[in-house]
């Protein structure tokens, strides 16, 4: 996880984005459950007739006066308390005695307006009676209140005081209440101030307050549509420019490694990361900048207004939570393995998909299209085995989850419904009792409640395939990740100079290097080459003679010895400085899907077309191009396909030639072209290889005619150096080569 977290922080530049989309979500949240209270009026007006706005302000208002009521009779009971200090009083237990038989006289009287009371009816059923009945309970049930607080502050001081009669139980009391008494007065004056517009401006009658409500609820429903919709705009912009980002650095950090850590991925493994590994990252994205921030905020505002409503109930509902917490993390877990399976299963489809397409001549050649069939149908039935444990896990965690959800809905329901139908605030549970309400919940509140707490499943709902989702995105992460911290190997030096213009010499000090620890290719090699010099390089295959040039411009590092440019060690000298001066034309020639004059000057990016026009002329390339249809603005297809193989060598030479390179590379570069193009090509590499080093490696030995000195190479060693007399009258090997040679080109 730790990986997409860093993915994540790509993220950052965009916050005043996700800022806003953050404040889209809130307003999200808080228009859902503002609709979701709506039910509460809603069910007032439907079950009694007479329910309007201003009933439930006045009702507030009165509220509002028992509770500042209540609160002065505390402050009244603590004045008294500070006069007598010591409950063991006669005055203190005369006090109580009253305050006392208050409470049990307005709790009987309570107790036998309800037994003779019937269930209030919905849609005006009561008789005039029976409102009566209930408005005098209500008032009641008021001064109740009334006298339990001012019993209960006796109570405290009298059990504080039994628990440690040295301490100061008044200590900061009065602030606390007066603090209480300040809030309730502001509450008290706001509804005050409310009272008389809403007389003034909504309707009295039940039918169009509820037209009203649902106007309103109409109302909110569009803005909180608009807010979401906002909402998700922001994420996809910042999801999709912190995927811009991610995709540009891990490009720039892959164009950094070094040739061996692309020989050990592999160039489907790579595709692979950037395309499937970078939308499962996307996704991810996406989902923890949208749903996993306006989901739980959802939640969470319904679940706050559930607590204010009825906290003691709300948390009973909650006893499963732990349970789906444990659920989705052991589901996440096996999910990230079942992911990373996935997608290495995809990558070899990759793998086989580009080996099967670049190598198609080969396939149609050797008749292997059903061996290739069927290496395509095994990965991909391996990948559907992998996708469907995919999905299975992931579809597993939705009806864990709903019944979860389900269960804690029943619990809800069973319980309320016990304290309306019982009318009482305690769920009795044999060995104890559990105070469930601070009052006996009416049948409106409870129908409220459970509106509230079956919203919750949506957003929960939502949230099942979050983590899922996320997990694809941690595992997806550790494989980007991976890569973006291979660290390369040939790297520029902390404090490396710029390698001045080659005009010496080019020295190989007892060179050695193998690839990956595996057999020696070079050892000990020794050569030293003058500047303007054109050395030849021959020998069987295998003896090196490609691995030492790809040494000269730093592809890999020598593991022993060293190579020296005038002087300079080329580890101690920066890469670039080093590279501009070296031109390279090797056997498999590299063209892009690009115009002709864009393909040689890839190594100029700014050189005119005057200057592209010379370099093509000089590699006897000008008048093929000129037959084209565009001509140099020709487009060519991807790896040059519509060129010829010689046609293609020469855009390679004149896109070295256009680099104007110091050194000049030449591996095989006539290997795959006509007698004719090969003649072409030597004459313009003769030409050019006037004053610049040149190392030609070839099996050609017809290639060898301008070369000032051959170097004889086997089994990763010099064997000889000297002109081609000199080697034939010397050399077994290379006299060896010259017959075969020149039984080839008889034959």
């Amino acid at each position: 996880m730790k990986n997409f977290v860093r993915l994540v922080r790509f993220a950052w530049p965009y916050r005043v984005r996700f800022g806003l989309s953050l404040g889209c979500a809130v307003m999200v949240a808080l228009l859902y459950v503002a609709n979701i209270s709506a039910v509460l009026p809603l069910l007032k007006i439907l079950l009694y007739d007479d329910s309007n706005c201003q009933k439930w302000i006045a009702e507030k208002i009165v509220a509002m006066k028992t509770d500042v009521r209540a609160i002065d009779a505390r402050l009244g009971e603590v004045d008294f308390i500070e006069r007598v200090g010591n409950p063991k009083s006669p005055a203190f237990g005369d006090r109580y005695k009253r305050a006392d038989g208050e409470y049990q006289g307005l709790l009987d009287r309570i107790r036998e307006g309800e037994g003779s009371s019937t269930q209030v009816g919905p849609l005006g059923a009561q008789a005039p009676s029976e409102r009566q009945s209930r408005h005098e309970l209500d008032a009641l049930g008021r001064e109740k209140q009334v006298a339990s607080a001012r019993l209960g502050e006796l109570k405290r001081f009298r059990e504080s005081h039994a628990a440690d009669p040295t301490s100061d139980v008044l200590a900061g009391r009065r602030d606390s209440l007066v603090a209480e008494r300040r809030v309730a007065s502001a509450w008290l004056a706001s509804y005050l101030w409310l009272q008389p517009r809403i007389d003034r401006y909504l309707p009295r009658d039940g039918f169009r307050t509820l037209l009203v409500l649902l106007t309103l609820i109409v109302a909110g429903v569009a803005v909180k549509g608009l807010f979401l919709f906002l909402q998700e705009v922001l994420v996809a912009d910042v999801m999709q420019l912190t995927l811009f980002d991610i995709r540009n650095h891990f490009f720039r950090r892959t164009m950094a490694l070094d040739l061996s850590s692309f020989n050990d991925q592999g160039s489907a493994e790579l595709i692979s990361r950037f395309t499937n590994d970078m939308d499962s990252v996307g996704q991810g994205l996406n989902t923890l900048l949208s749903k996993v921030i306006r989901e739980p905020l959802r939640a969470a505002s319904c679940l706050s207004f559930a607590l204010w409503m009825n906290w003691r109930l709300t948390l009973l509902t909650m006893v499963l939570v732990p349970i789906s917490v444990l659920t989705a993390n052991r589901t996440g877990r096996v999910m990230k393995q079942a992911v990373r399976r996935s997608l290495e299963s995809m990558s070899n489809i990759y793998k086989i998909l580009q080996e099967t397409l670049q190598g198609i001549v080969v396939v149609k050649a050797f008749a292997t299209e059903r061996h290739e069939r069927r290496r395509f149908f095994h990965e991909t039935k391996s990948l559907y085995k992998k996708s469907v444990r995919v999905a299975t896990i992931d579809a597993l965690s939705d009806p864990v989850l709903e019944m979860l959800a389900l269960s804690t809905v029943t619990i809800a329901l069973l319980t309320g419904s016990y304290l309306v139908l019982r009318r009482t605030i305690f769920l009795d549970l044999g060995l104890f009792k559990l105070q469930l309400a601070a009052s006996v919940p009416k049948i409106e509140d409870l129908l409220s409640l459970y509106a509230t707490l079956a919203s919750i499943a949506d957003p929960v709902r939502k949230m099942a395939n979050v983590h899922s989702r996320i997990q694809r995105a941690a595992a997806a992460s550790d494989r980007i990740c991976s890569l973006m911290d291979r660290q390369a190997v040939v790297v520029n030096k902390p404090a490396a100079a710029r390698l001045p213009w080659h005009r010496k010499s080019i020295e190989f000090r007892g060179v050695e290097f193998s690839y990956n620890g595996r057999e020696p290719v070079l050892r000990g090699l020794e050569l030293s080459v003058r500047h303007g010099e054109t050395i030849a390089l021959v020998g069987p295959n295998g003896c090196g003679k490609s691995t030492l040039m790809s040494l000269l411009p730093r592809f890999w590092d020598v593991q022993s010895g060293a190579i020296l440019i005038d002087g300079h060690d080329i580890r101690d000298v920066q890469l670039k400085s080093l590279r501009s001066q070296v031109g390279m034309v090797i056997q498999e020639t590299i063209l892009f899907e690009d115009t002709i004059a864009n393909n040689i000057a890839y190594g100029r990016r700014h050189a005119s077309r005057d200057q592209v026009e010379a370099a093509a002329k000089r590699a006897f390339a000008h008048q093929f191009i000129g037959s084209m249809p565009n001509g140099y603005d020709t487009v060519i297809g991807e790896r040059g396909i519509g060129l010829s193989g010689g046609q293609r060598q020469r855009l390679a030479l004149a896109r070295a030639m256009l680099l104007d390179p110091a050194i000049l590379i030449l591996d095989e570069a006539t290997s795959a072209v006509d007698i004719q193009d090969e003649a072409l090509i030597r004459n313009a590499i003769e030409e050019f290889a006037r004053h610049r080093t040149t190392f030609l490696v070839t099996h050609s030995l017809g290639s060898l005619q301008f070369a000032d000195r051959i170097v004889l190479m086997n089994a990763g060693r010099i064997e000889a150096v000297g002109t081609e007399s000199e080697l034939r009258r010397h050399s077994h090997l290379y006299r060896r080569l010259h017959e075969i040679h020149f039984q080839r080109e008889s034959a």
